[in-house]
């Protein structure tokens, strides 16, 4: 019968160990291992950093598949409904072009909160995301309303 593999974790000048690998599973689950640095699997003899951060962020996920999409965006502003075509989406905010004829448009205060609800209609899903409002530019086809995330899209 083999030995069990054990290993070693290391944080400011603390070494800990040996623990088993099953001792590592727990520390894992209970998220007690991100209290330390460094890992050494025994049989590796290299040491690893313990990664604290998501490998993947899920906000720049969820923006690359908004950008892929043809969306239309919807917010209330003082019981009126607001609705367009969404022209822009950047990693601070986005932008969405509003029809010529929409006059309250001119009544949404700047840096107001909003809760903006994104619409891919082609595959009838949506996203929601709360919003800054960062101003109005008017163009000859519209309304074009400039937002700043507040809090990121949830994904499609």
């Amino acid at each position: 019968m083999s030995k069990p593999n054990r290993y070693y974790l290391f944080k400011a000048g603390r070494l800990v160990g040996p623990v088993t690998g099953t001792k590592i599973e727990e520390l894992r689950v209970s998220k007690e291992i991100l209290r330390y640095s460094w890992i050494m699997d025994e049989t590796s003899q290299s040491w690893s950093p313990i990664d604290t951060m998501p490998t993947e962020n899920p906000f720049e996920a969820t923006l690359a598949t908004l950008k892929e999409r043809t969306l239309s965006g919807a917010f209330v502003y003082r019981d009126l409904p607001f609705t367009g075509e969404v022209k822009g989406i950047h990693s601070f905010g986005l932008e969405l072009m509003l029809p010529k004829d929409n006059r309250s448009v001119n009544h949404i205060q700047n840096n107001s909160v909003h809760l903006l609800n994104l619409i891919d209609e082609t595959n009838l899903k949506s996203s929601n995301a709360e919003v800054i409002f960062q101003g109005i530019e008017k163009l000859t086809e519209g309304s074009l309303l400039r937002f700043i995330w507040r809090d990121a899209p949830t994904p499609l």
